[in-house]
């Protein structure tokens, strides 16, 4: 017996089983909603209670509330952001309410969105983690390139993991500043230049399946993958069995149409997630069933895949619960393995009429 090569041999089979239980993901439920935190329908402690009882009794499984806002604000108990609530901690509160009806809880970070147009006044006092456009502006956007950027976020991952009793982590903009090909601040310009032997100078203008098109996006994937393994390791670390989510545009973000670089595939491939809710974000039926269908197409068999259902978004709304409902039933006649609603201050209107449905769908987990 070749001792060398049979524990060679199981090693590769240990590997192929670790990455087979990964890609298989792990399931919150079947049906989310993310919370808003918004004034008038959840700016207090008693409209959060009474909202997660609502939920609850609608037979949502799962609530996915804000901690950190597109424009860097904490909405929770933070020592590393500027809190958008002083009087009170709204994660707190609504952790304490999901906890008494038996929801799970995974507080949605919007990663590398900072401000915007312009950068937050947290990026204005550090510029190197800027985006940069192709005229030299920053923008308020985060660079996964900056290892102290990267940092920072998987910096608010463990704060919130280690200080909450969550059931893991819900991302959102994990992806480049859109509409444009950022970033081209000195330090991507010179790594570009490094890895590749290619001037990045000019990218924004070159022509989809180029050779510096296919490699200045490829190189940028790669920094969101950085991004995705150090957030994975932070929440790993700070809580052990904690899954990771995340929303994304879905499979048109592999088209030559959008430039945010999100290879969501390989962040699943990876093991890096543990679920997924691709965007569902249009109102016209056949064109929903055709975009849920292409984005449930391209994850791997198996993992848990939730259409994220567009209630009221600047894409558009949804004005009946009939419409809602379709969307749903559309959602799981497609394989999805649930939905979320963004938001459930904009379903609350339609709970009462959509519970039924969304018990049934419940009860199948």
């Amino acid at each position: 017996m070749n001792l060398v090569r049979d524990l060679g041999v199981l090693s590769v089979l240990v590997l192929c089983v670790a990455c087979t239980a990964s890609a298989a993901g792990k399931s919150p439920g079947a049906v989310g909603a993310y919370v808003h935190f918004r004034s008038g329908t959840a700016g207090t402690p008693e409209q959060i209670r009474a909202l997660v009882n609502e939920a609850a009794d609608a037979g949502v499984q799962f609530l996915l509330p804000i901690a950190k806002s597109t424009g860097g604000a904490a909405f929770y108990d933070s020592k590393i952001l500027p809190h958008a609530h002083a009087d009170f901690d709204p994660l707190k509160v609504l952790v304490d309410a999901a906890d008494e009806r038996g929801l799970k809880v995974y507080p949605w970070l919007c990663a590398n969105a900072e401000g915007g147009a312009n950068p937050s006044p947290f990026l204005e006092a550090h510029p190197d983690w800027c985006m940069v456009n192709s005229e030299g502006k920053r923008v308020g956007a985060l660079d996964p390139s900056s290892a102290e950027a990267r940092d920072h976020i998987a910096s608010i991952v463990r704060e919130i993991a280690e200080n909450y009793d969550v059931d893991g982590i819900s991302l959102d903009y994990v992806r480049y500043a859109s509409p444009g090909r950022f970033c081209y601040c000195d330090r991507c310009k010179a790594a570009f230049k490094e890895a590749t032997g290619l001037d990045c100078t000019g990218a924004d203008k070159a022509a989809p399946g180029t050779n510096l098109w296919r490699k200045w996006r490829l190189w940028r994937q790669r920094q969101l993958t950085a991004e995705m393994q150090e957030i994975r390791r932070a929440l790993d670390e700070a809580k052990p069995g904690a899954s990771l989510g995340s929303y994304v545009w879905g499979a048109q973000t592999y088209g030559s149409r959008y430039e945010v670089c999100q290879d969501w595939k390989t962040w699943i491939k990876d093991g890096l997630l543990d679920w997924i809710n691709p965007s569902g974000y249009v109102y016209e039926r056949r064109k929903f069933k055709s975009r849920a269908a292409a984005n449930l197409k391209a994850v791997p068999p198996g993992f848990p895949a939730f259409i994220t259902i567009g209630v009221t978004t600047s894409h558009g709304r949804l004005n009946t619960s009939a419409e809602v409902e379709t969307q749903v039933r559309d959602s799981m006649k497609l394989g999805a393995s649930g939905v979320v609603f963004f938001t459930l201050e904009s379903t609350r209107p339609f709970l009462n009429e959509l519970s039924p449905l969304l018990h049934e769908i419940g009860g199948k987990v």
